[in-house]
């Protein structure tokens, strides 16, 4: 069957591209000098199993059932994050929530948090009625401040005024930077006209994120460097099929019953 073949070459792209992005993960946790998470070894394992599969597998009916979903939800998935990128704002805001970023070494705001950064800071500066600033980043790992404290510094050194910056320093993941700047936009009493920033490949799960903290905003992207952008797609890929691990958990459950029964 055609669209089965499809689906198996789709899954093995997949796989290809995990085996990319867990080796990429490794070799730069090392050129920074940093140890290297558990995380990029279980992605690069992940794609070398996937390819695997495709290949010693590719007439097994399970295997085929497992490609069907994951080519599915693969292209689903990339249609979505690439489309919402497209989706232009063109009002004022209230209110900016800029989510942060690990530091390098312990204190220095990474290349993709200054791009969030700059965006927050180019629609400060093009607004007459001067939106509050939060920027939403705890203390991850061994840092010598928070990420928001990181940030506000920025955002003084270009230009903005301390009293439009809110500094929430408790999130540690995407969905506790919303939920903490919810309180922050509840103390301020903003519940409308509310964006949040952050890196063209991260705007999707931070939609869903927000929703779920109950945050009505708008998503302005930043770019990613071309070399990272793979990467952390396939990081996002893979966050979103945990986030809704149940509807795989069903699924798989579904195909082992069909393959025992064929």
């Amino acid at each position: 069957m055609i669209f089965v073949k499809i689906c198996l070459i789709i899954f093995a792209i997949i796989g290809l591209l995990l085996v990319y992005s867990g080796l990429a993960g490794i070799l730069m946790d090392i050129t920074r000098k940093r140890k290297v998470r558990k995380r990029r070894y279980i992605i690069l394992i992940l794609g070398i199993l996937v390819d695997l599969l495709c290949f010693f597998g590719r007439k097994n009916i399970f295997v085929e059932y497992l490609s069907i979903y994951f080519s599915i939800t693969f292209i689903i998935f990339l249609i979505a994050n690439i489309g919402i990128n497209f989706i232009k704002h063109k009002k004022e805001y209230n209110a900016l929530i800029v989510l942060g970023g690990i530091l390098r070494h312990g204190y220095q705001l990474s290349d993709a948090v200054k791009r969030r950064l700059n965006i927050a800071i180019k629609v400060y500066k093009n607004q007459n009625n001067k939106p509050k600033i939060i920027v939403s980043g705890g203390m991850i790992r061994k840092q010598e401040l928070t990420e928001a404290e990181a940030m506000k510094k920025y955002l003084l050194e270009n230009g903005v005024n301390e009293k439009d910056i809110i500094e929430e320093n408790n999130s540690k993941n995407t969905l506790e930077n919303f939920k903490f700047s919810k309180k922050k936009l509840d103390e301020l009493k903003i519940s409308e006209n509310i964006a949040f920033v952050t890196n063209n490949f991260h705007i999707l799960r931070s939609k869903i994120y927000s929703k779920k903290a109950g945050i009505k905003a708008d998503g302005i992207s930043a770019s990613t460097r071309w070399y990272y952008y793979l990467d952390a797609l396939m990081n996002e890929y893979l966050a979103l099929i945990n986030l809704y691990k149940m509807t795989f958990i069903i699924y798989l459950i579904v195909i082992i019953v069909l393959t025992v029964i064929n």
